[in-house]
């Protein structure tokens, strides 16, 4: 399937992934930076039954255009999201909200990221949780920042 600009495709995409289980969107901003960089090709995949836990890169629509921001904090009814170049948490929403779950990231130099093996099954948790954490202040916003550039100069 060819990538489609995330705000074009926002309304087909729940009927898209019900049908194929997966599909490839393009990157538009740089507030995942610097794991996630605009121009990168992000696959998702379907929800389902196991919601994203703490950790997980999750789609959803605000204002329709496609968020993909990292999951700080699950409730039955919701979950909060920030990106990861955010000093602030997104305001919570339902989980009906969410379109799906980032499972792969392709940089445009072709390096394929597959979110669902090692290291990144335990990474995501571990920057999930650092991610979280409540920065006051420009200097502790920075420190939070450290373990996102890390894993990204690492595997990226």
């Amino acid at each position: 399937m060819a990538t489609t600009k995330a705000d074009l495709a926002i309304e087909f995409l729940p009927d898209v992934l019900a049908r194929d289980g997966l599909a490839w969107v393009s990157a538009a901003s740089a507030s995942m930076a610097p794991l996630i960089q605009p121009g990168d090709a992000l696959c998702l995949a379907p929800v389902g039954v196991e919601r994203p836990g703490v950790g997980a890169i999750v789609a959803y629509a605000r204002d329709a255009r496609l968020v993909v921001h990292r999951v700080v904090a699950t409730t039955p009814g919701g979950v909060v999201t920030r990106g990861d170049g955010l000093p602030e948490a997104d305001a919570p929403l339902a989980w009906t909200r969410v379109v799906g779950r980032v499972t792969a990231i392709r940089t445009p130099a072709g390096r394929t990221l597959d979110l669902e093996r090692r290291p990144w099954t335990f990474l995501e948790g571990a920057l999930g949780r650092v991610a979280a954490r409540p920065a006051r202040g420009r200097l502790a916003w920075k420190a939070r920042r450290l373990p996102f550039h890390l894993a990204a100069a690492l595997f990226r």
